[in-house]
């Protein structure tokens, strides 16, 4: 219902639209000082490109060790040592031995904005990890109120778990990405209540089964896609109790059974219909949306009102725009990331329980900052440095008068100064790009093969293109055994598999077993990992479907519809409405 007021051009060469609903928005968030509206123009970059932006900022993935700062103690960290910043270890940054007022800087009218946002970036201390309320747990990063866990990124709630990834409320885990209140599970994708399976994509109330796919409310069945309030089902059969357990136990005994039926069960896939993601909701578009309203062109949203161009939100988020990950209890915000419990946010990364916060990053408890960093329950700063209300509302309009003429104002931080290389980062997953590329956009990048490509002089010499070979240390381990030489049964892996590295069949990456992934997989009866846990870590992420809208027809009624699915793509894809009428 929206009117296309101007069809622009990104430097991609996308055309995207800007519509009134769109100006209605951006004029209601900007911001008003001495009753003057300083208003924020719409965006030169089209959503994707505003996305990719905003995502390499954001290091999920990565752990390097070093060194303190402050202590010199060994530490876990999202920054290698190579990089060009103070890194304290979580207590010690959280601790009152410094204070982030003291790295204050006055705002040069001379000079560019980003280059003396940059210089702060250096020279203010940055906390190793991202985490709150962690007990118990290593190797883990943007997670808050974990128990027992290792090697979990951006989860919460959560106990007794490995390798999970955007999980919440969950115990006894392996493996998962975006899991909700499971336990006792393995290998699970965009899932919740699952109890006891393996295995399980789309679902939701699963219990007892296993190679599951967008099933709802089932119990002790396997290899099963699309049914509803059912159990005892192998293939989307309904047998007797003791009829399933038969077939259950001669597939577990039988490897050629098992690969005969997958493939039955591969076969199963590709004959039932599919449609976008959307439960519950309405006047929404894109996929994996659940209770939502009026949620345009948003990915992965749950229980959000009037929101467009957003991914990863959650839980009462309202009327935002390009705003991404970690997003709740969060209105009137615009082209941001991380902003929990936020109020009126623009062009912000990383920060929790703020409101009027513009062009900052990784502030907490906060209010009325602009161009601040690491700061804590501060009020009325510019730079890091405090003014009372008065200055501040003076000072700011003159800034911004100042980035308008360098056309700077309306626009989220640079990939070029971000902190990360970009392949550190989640904007390659989603984004990927070569050195070459990097280049050409002056984007940081990390690689450890750097003398693959001709000119090393020529990459060193660009000013602001920051590119690093460090490549982490290897392993100090017994030995070092490759993934095919693992035996297939776990009743044959020997406890000293705790002392060997694994190399990873596809990356050649070494990895290590630990002590409870062990038990894990002995208790369930699972043969030990070949590949890395990225590697699996983005086999999972291949499983979902690409965030892009293909235009193609609805595969019943043959109506124009908007899809993840690609025209060319094998699967029977429906409209909702024929979806509904079609599901068991």
């Amino acid at each position: 219902m929206e009117k296309i007021i101007e069809t622009k051009v990104c430097k991609c060469w996308e055309k995207f639209n800007i519509t009134d609903k769109d100006l209605e928005f951006y004029d209601k968030v900007s911001p008003i000082f001495n009753w003057i509206k300083y208003s924020i123009s719409s965006p030169t970059l089209c959503p994707d490109c505003r996305q990719q932006r905003r995502l390499s900022f954001r290091n999920e993935r990565k752990l390097y060790k070093r060194k303190c700062d402050l202590t010199w103690k060994d530490v876990i960290s999202i920054y290698s040592q190579d990089k060009p910043y103070k890194v304290y270890e979580q207590s010690e940054w959280w601790s009152d031995k410094w204070n982030p007022i003291d790295y204050n800087m006055d705002y040069d009218f001379s000079r560019p904005f980003f280059g003396q946002f940059e210089e702060l970036q250096k020279s203010i201390p940055h906390p190793a990890l991202l985490n709150k309320n962690i007990e118990n747990s290593e190797y883990w990063n943007l997670n808050t109120d974990l128990k027992n866990c290792y090697l979990c990124f951006a989860s919460g709630f959560d106990e007794d778990s490995m390798f999970l990834t955007t999980s919440a409320w969950c115990k006894n885990l392996l493996d998962w990405f975006w899991a909700i209140k499971s336990e006792n599970s393995f290998e699970i994708l965009d899932s919740s209540n699952c109890y006891n399976s393996i295995h399980v994509k789309d679902s939701e109330n699963i219990n007892n089964s296993a190679y599951i796919i967008n099933c709802r409310n089932i119990a002790n069945s396997l290899m099963c896609v699309w049914i509803r309030w059912k159990e005892y089902c192998f293939l989307n059969q309904q047998y007797s109790k003791s009829d399933y357990e038969v077939i259950k136990t001669k597939i577990a005994k039988n490897r050629t059974l098992f690969l005969e039926s997958y493939k039955k069960f591969y076969d199963l896939i590709k004959q039932t219909p599919f449609t976008n993601k959307i439960i519950n909701s309405f006047w929404c578009s894109w996929d994996y949306i659940k209770n939502s309203h009026n949620c345009v062109n948003c990915y992965d949203c749950i229980e959000c009102t009037d929101c467009k161009y957003c991914a990863y939100i959650w839980f009462n988020a309202t009327n935002c725009y390009d705003c991404s990950w970690d997003v709740f209890q969060t209105e009137l915000s615009y082209e941001s990331s991380i902003i929990p419990f936020w109020h009126k946010i623009f062009s912000s990364y990383n920060c929790w329980n703020c409101s009027n916060v513009l062009l900052s990053l990784n502030n907490y408890e906060s209010s009325n900052l602009f161009w601040c960093i690491w700061l804590r329950n501060k009020e009325y700063c510019i730079l890091n440095k405090q003014y009372n209300k008065e200055e501040y509302e003076e000072l700011v309009p003159k800034i911004i008068e100042h980035m308008k003429k360098a056309w700077e104002w309306w626009e989220f931080f640079p990939s070029s100064i971000s902190p990360f290389g970009y392949n550190e980062t989640v904007a390659n997953e989603y984004y990927p790009i070569t050195i070459k590329t990097g280049l050409k956009e002056n984007i940081n990048y990390i690689d450890n093969e750097w003398n693959t490509y001709n000119s090393l002089d020529e990459i060193q010499k660009r000013p602001v293109f920051k590119y690093s070979t460090y490549e982490a240390p290897f392993p100090k381990v017994d030995k070092t055994i490759p993934a095919d030489k693992l035996p297939d049964n776990i009743k044959d892996i020997p406890d000293d598999i705790l002392n060997w590295a694994i190399e990873c069949e596809f990356s050649w990456k070494p990895f290590r077993i630990i002590k409870q992934e062990l038990e894990f997989y002995r208790k369930h009866n699972l043969p030990v990992p070949r590949r890395h846990p990225d590697i699996r870590y983005m086999d999972r992420m291949k499983l979902r479907n690409p965030r892009k809208l293909y235009d193609r027809k609805c595969d019943k009624c043959s109506i124009d519809i908007k899809t993840t699915f690609a025209p060319d793509r094998p699967e029977i894809v429906y409209c909702e409405e024929c979806y509904n009428k079609e599901i068991i």
